[in-house]
């Protein structure tokens, strides 16, 4: 069961991500105080960063998938992080409204 939740999450992060990228994707950035956010930030820079990180977090978890051990499993959280920390970053600092 474990390979084939990789699999589903890999499948369904990327091409979610494709869609975000390709401006298709629009639906998958409801929620939350939207008014506020579009007003903050520029949206369709946002959708083409999130869609980045989620493809690129589509390929991390297909690759762990595929790996045993504990330092695979570490490396795979610590990528993660640097994804989530460097779409943070971008948000913050590239996709605001001056």
């Amino acid at each position: 069961m474990g390979r084939t939740l990789d699999f589903i999450l890999t499948f369904a992060a990327i091409v979610v991500g494709i869609m975000l990228v390709t401006g298709n994707g629009g639906i998958f950035m409801k929620g939350g105080n939207t008014e506020l956010r579009k007003k903050l930030y520029d949206e369709k820079k946002m959708e083409k960063s999130s869609g980045i990180a989620l493809i690129l977090i589509g390929i991390a978890t297909g690759i762990d998938s595929y790996t045993t051990g504990v330092a695979a499993k570490v490396t795979y959280i610590v990528v993660l992080v640097v994804i989530f920390a460097a779409l943070i970053y971008y948000l913050k600092t590239k996709c605001k409204k001056q």
